[in-house]
């Protein structure tokens, strides 16, 4: 089959259309015939040699795709053979077929295209793993979106708003802002000239960069169940902050506060929200 390939780390001119051997499916995976792939941040990471891919993924990249199941494992129901689907890989995205098991295969929503859909996996699935598997985020809480104009953010307003939230958030321009505002944000912060504004009632924090944006709040009378979830590191990735943040030897995705506090977002810019609650509460 044709893939997308590099043999070497660098910007995109590295990437090539090439030859790559079809996957073989087990008994509990499914084959999809690719219609489109997304671009998610660790497919460049990737590329540049800065995110290998798990023990046993593809080493070809892309995340996300949307097409048609062409072949089915023996432990899978034939009806889901010739449905259009998109779906979350471990990797092998950027190519004519990609295999992956039913718990990331989601079917195509109706009124989308099926190229269209190829956007949906990676960023629906992250949010709704986080707000409400791990985070178990509520109808009557407040959600604080960081990172609001990002695809993640996005996403995290638009199925707030779908569910009745309120969320806040908080970016890194007036177009951004404006745009936040436009999509139901009760409150938009743009990080880059508005600093030190408080926030009464957040339930939950989504924190996608910890960059510029998460010093600049300060959070007053916070929820007593108040949690947060740190989805990336990217700047905070280095020095004393990643000795920080395992310093146990463990990583955690939230924390929960016995009783509401205050306190104030260290102005350093490596430090993350969860990161700033781990310290007060230590």
């Amino acid at each position: 089959m044709k893939a997308i390939l590099f043999d070497k780390y660098g910007d995109p001119s590295v990437l090539y259309i090439g030859e790559a051997q079809k996957p073989i499916i087990d008994d509990n995976e499914v084959l999809i015939k690719v219609a489109a792939a997304g671009i998610n941040r660790p497919d460049i990471l990737q590329r540049q040699g800065g995110y290998p891919p798990p023990k046993g993924a593809s080493e070809i990249l892309g995340l996300e795709v949307s097409g048609k199941i062409v072949e089915i494992g023996k432990n899978i129901d034939l009806d889901f053979k010739g449905k259009e689907v998109c779906a979350l890989v471990t990797g092998g995205g950027y190519a004519e077929y990609v295999k992956t098991t039913l718990a990331t295969v989601l079917p195509v929503p109706k009124g989308l295209k099926v190229v269209d859909a190829a956007a949906i996996p990676e960023t629906f699935f992250t949010v709704w793993t986080n707000l409400f598997d791990s985070g178990s985020l509520k109808k009557n809480e407040i959600l604080l979106i960081h990172g609001g104009a990002s695809g993640i953010g996005i996403t995290a307003a638009l199925i707030a708003k779908a569910m009745g939230i309120k969320f806040l958030t908080t970016v890194g321009s007036v177009k951004k802002k404006k745009f936040m505002e436009q999509l139901g944000s009760t409150l938009t912060i743009n990080y880059q000239n508005e600093v030190q504004r408080s926030l009464g009632g957040v339930e939950y924090a989504l924190n996608v960069n910890t960059g510029q944006e998460v010093h600049t709040i300060s959070f007053q009378n916070i929820s007593s169940t108040f949690k947060t979830n740190l989805i990336t590191m990217q700047d905070a990735l280095k020095g004393e902050a990643k000795k920080f943040l395992w310093n146990d030897g463990t990583n955690f995705n939230w924390v929960r506060l016995d009783k509401p506090m205050t306190f104030t977002e260290i102005a350093d810019g490596r430090f993350s929200t969860q990161l700033v609650l781990r310290q007060q509460i230590q």
